[in-house]
């Protein structure tokens, strides 16, 4: 059994000073600094890309609808319209009557600030073979769509193939 505190032990009994104490709440303070800013960045770049998975999904179902239909007719072919950093639509043929539906439009959420980085308007029209033309019906090689916030880049590609690939972190080149 240990002995009770007498004053004489109470003055010889370790503790923390004001300037220890001080010390550790810094380094704590710093270190949740680091992991509020890396999670923030990190929800940012989850964003960007989520956002870039969906544009691209969109454009992987258009060339998709328009290879099931067989579209050979430039009014019949699915088709993605880029028309702002924070708008764009799809038209396809979801209920499956032969005909394009009206164009679904969609837009980015504000809250993420994830924008589309321009030229504007931009459109990609796929024929029956899954390649994209254009609006004369001319096989035409489709600029890559990049999509940014704060914490970077994700670019939206197409293989030789025509099919959509999301690449994450890439660089804009400087204008």
């Amino acid at each position: 059994m240990k002995a009770p505190l007498t004053p004489k032990k109470l003055k010889n009994a370790a503790g923390l000073s004001a300037f220890e104490l001080l010390l550790v709440i810094a380094i704590v303070s710093v270190i949740a600094g680091f992991v509020v800013v890396s999670l923030v960045r990190g929800n940012r770049a989850a964003y960007r890309t989520s956002t870039a998975v969906e544009i691209a999904t969109s454009l992987q179902k258009a060339r998709i609808d328009s290879m099931r239909r067989n579209a050979r007719d430039l009014n019949q072919m699915a088709q993605v319209k880029i028309f702002n950093r924070r708008f764009y639509s799809i038209a396809i043929d979801g209920d499956a009557d032969g005909n394009l539906d009206v164009p679904l439009v969609k837009s980015l959420p504000e809250e993420t600030e994830v924008e589309i980085n321009g030229p504007f308007p931009k459109t990609y029209i796929f024929n029956w073979q899954g390649q994209t033309v254009d609006s004369q019906n001319n096989r035409v090689a489709p600029p890559s769509v990049f999509v940014g916030n704060s914490s970077g880049a994700s670019a939206i590609k197409f293989n030789d193939d025509g099919k959509v690939v999301v690449v994450p972190g890439v660089k804009l080149a400087s204008k």
